[in-house]
């Protein structure tokens, strides 16, 4: 009986039944014992129980994980469902017809901004204001992003003679435009995207912003006002910044420097938007990209696309680069002769997946460059020796290429005339003749000359 501490058996009180003992409750273990006795060999007090509390806190553990695994699920396939409905306001089953198949040569995506509806009563298509080639080469370990001038003479397919490369879109949509474009590089086009200004700034501000480095302010008359430095641009400032070319100080090549600053625009998008993680501003920034754009690609393929591009130029392997070429007026229109051979030479690699290395953004003769542009000074003012004195003022600022006259009637204000293309060494020589001179645009003036920009010297001049 001493193996069984937790029993204590008394002799039962005087006129009780013996037969059985009484059973009295130790104190140790305030539990009631009925008549069954413990198996021989069994001794409770050394069975090991795991405590309660522990097994009830496993429990709600494991039910919560299952809960919240349920809950993940769910809000996965919520999202999914919300992002693949709205990827069908993005698609054009004609422009979809028009792409290629990538059968294991570069991924070339056209990327297109247009400025389609920002003009009261517009309808049909527009010209293409950005025209940009991502392509990737086979094996996905290089990347060009090329900008193709939209001045750029080329031959559309169904029109006869030449004509700039915008012009294809307003002709016939994307469709053109990428036939177009196949034409030119020799490129299969396997997808497209197309945005509009107005939702490109949606876009912008949908993100919350897009943060670059802004090495000189933007103050253009025509596109708007940029900052400089660390900045976070919103969708006004960021719409500016791509369509700058008029301000001589900050985009000094005009159209060279604008697709500059396309280009580094795409890339910092491509990422800010690329490494959204709250689910909810993803679909908001889906839906503002549904509502303005115009592509085959699935959201997820945008995203991943993005993500894709910042590791390549972690790397070094994403090349940015502008087709080759030079600046020539053509019966008074103003192109973008491209360099053929350099441009297939270029092209050549991309679709072996040769590295290609960036190369400076400057065309073979720019049209702001001192030594480069054709001056005629005109003295309109009655005073002797005008046209000579700022010839001379023109001469100290580097322009080489001057010559001097008399205007054929007398002008009152003093006024710069540019032809198509040089709007930015107008600017420049307006600023270098001082004295508030208007600018303007005129071609005639300008051919009838034989010069790139004429200047006429009026009375207000001293």
């Amino acid at each position: 009986m001493d193996h069984y501490d937790d029993w204590i058996f008394r002799a039962p009180p005087a006129g009780m039944d013996t037969e059985q003992p009484t059973i009295y409750k130790s104190r140790r273990r305030l539990r009631r014992v009925g008549g069954r006795a413990p198996k021989p060999g069994k001794d409770p007090a050394t069975k090991i129980k795991r405590p309660r509390r522990k097994r009830r806190w496993l429990r709600v553990a494991w039910i919560s994980a299952l809960i919240l695994l349920v809950v993940v699920i769910a809000l996965g396939a919520w999202f999914f469902v919300a992002l693949k409905a709205k990827e069908p306001r993005m698609r054009l089953a004609a422009v979809n017809a028009a792409l290629k198949p990538n059968n294991g040569g570069p991924d070339t995506t056209l990327i297109m901004g247009t400025d389609q509806g920002s003009n009261p009563g517009e309808t049909g298509w527009c010209r293409s204001d950005v025209m940009l080639l991502l392509t990737i080469g086979p094996g996905g370990k290089t990347a060009g992003l090329i900008s193709i001038p939209r001045d750029s003479r080329v031959q559309i397919p169904g029109h006869t003679g030449y004509d700039k490369i915008n012009a294809a879109h307003a002709y016939g949509g994307p469709q053109l435009a990428i036939k177009t474009v196949e034409n030119l590089t020799g490129l299969d086009v396997n997808h497209y995207v197309e945005m509009n200004f107005n939702g490109f700034k949606n876009i912008v501000n949908t993100v919350g912003g897009v943060r670059m480095n802004i090495p000189r302010a933007i103050n253009d008359i025509y596109a708007g006002q940029v900052p400089a430095g660390d900045v976070v641009l919103n969708g006004d400032q960021a719409l500016a910044l791509v369509r700058a070319r008029h301000d001589v100080n900050a985009v000094p090549n005009g159209d060279a420097d604008r697709q500059k600053n396309q280009r580094l625009f795409i890339e910092a998008m491509l990422s800010t938007v690329a490494h959204q993680s709250n689910p909810f501003t993803v679909l908001k920034v889906a839906d503002a990209v549904s509502n303005s754009t115009k592509t085959d690609l699935t959201f997820w393929k945008m995203f991943t696309l993005g993500r894709k591009l910042q590791s390549l130029k972690k790397a070094g392997s994403l090349a940015t680069l502008s087709v080759p070429g030079t600046d020539k007026i053509i019966r008074g229109v103003w192109y973008y002769i491209i360099n053929s051979s350099q441009f297939d030479a270029m092209l050549s690699k991309f679709k072996s997946g040769v590295q290609v290395t960036s190369q400076a953004d400057t065309t073979e003769q720019s049209t702001t460059d001192p030594p480069v542009v054709r001056i005629k000074v005109l003295n309109g003012s009655g005073k002797p020796g005008q046209a000579t004195s700022v010839s001379q003022t023109l001469t100290r600022q580097g322009y080489q290429r001057l010559t001097t006259g008399n205007a054929m009637s007398h002008y009152t204000k003093t006024t710069v005339y540019f032809g198509p293309g040089y709007d930015q060494a107008g600017q420049k020589i307006a600023a270098g003749v001082g004295k508030g001179a208007s600018l303007l645009q005129n071609g005639e003036v300008t051919t009838r000359y034989d010069s790139d920009v004429v200047v006429v010297i009026g009375s207000d001049y001293s």
